[in-house]
């Protein structure tokens, strides 16, 4: 059975992130790493030093600054953890995509232990997961109000609907973002994005966590965990528990 640990990386532990040793990540268990921008405001340019050249061009054609800052803490600080789980430089790691845009390790620094990550950022929380041996996928999202709420629910499965539909009015926007980390977490981990249709599965809870019933899905092969990150925030992983 797979252990989760969440950590928040604050100014007492930020300094972990300039060791030189490596981190120990023992398969069977998955790290959620969670962060807050501003608390990073001050090592912007370290983190931009850390960044390949097409991230830079990337972050660059972002309009709005907050935006810059976003995408360079979340990519800067994913560098930075995967250098400490594999013992190398930020620079040095390596990642390329799959046809539907999710990363994974490559590249001669990247020969050691296997290692499996995703990564997910709303308004100003970032989180980022770790794996020695599970596919998995990280969501959180910001709770805001949404005045289509209702029309996006459509794209949901008819017993999340349903559910969601059946609570007091005041209840129905925490439930929808549960509900949306939750599937956009399995659809991180799986690998396909939002290619698979969000109404073509839900997820049942047993015993604290989440199992996941749909078209061509062994439900016994994925658990799902809601979790809260932050206050006015809704988070979910995706862990595969079979092979990857």
């Amino acid at each position: 059975m797979q252990q989760v640990r969440i950590t928040h990386l604050s100014e007492r532990t930020k300094s972990a992130l300039e060791e030189s040793s490596s981190w120990l990540l023992v398969k069977g268990e998955v790290h959620i790493w969670l962060t807050f921008v501003q608390a990073w405001v001050h090592s912007m340019q370290e983190l931009e030093g850390d960044l390949s050249a097409e991230e830079l061009d990337k972050r660059a054609r972002f309009h709005f600054h907050a935006d810059r800052e976003r995408y360079v803490v979340a990519h800067g600080l994913l560098r930075r953890m995967i250098g400490r789980y594999q013992g190398i430089f930020p620079r040095a790691v390596q990642w390329e995509y799959n046809s539907n845009g999710k990363p994974f390790l490559c590249g001669p620094n990247n020969d050691s232990e296997a290692l499996f990550f995703n990564l997910s950022h709303s308004h100003e929380l970032v989180a980022v997961a770790f794996s020695r041996d599970r596919l998995l996928g990280v969501d959180v999202e910001h709770l805001r109000h949404i005045p289509e709420m209702e029309q996006l629910m459509s794209y949901f499965h008819p017993v999340e609907r349903e559910g969601i539909l059946r609570l007091p009015s005041d209840e129905r926007q925490q439930a929808f973002f549960d509900c949306w980390t939750r599937k956009e977490a399995f659809v991180k981990a799986t690998g396909e994005g939002l290619s698979r249709p969000l109404d073509s599965f839900f997820m049942e809870k047993l015993d604290g966590s989440f199992t996941v019933n749909g078209d061509g899905i062994r439900s016994g092969e994925w658990k799902i965990h809601g979790f809260t990150p932050g206050r006015g925030y809704a988070g979910a992983v995706a862990i595969g528990i079979g092979r990857p």
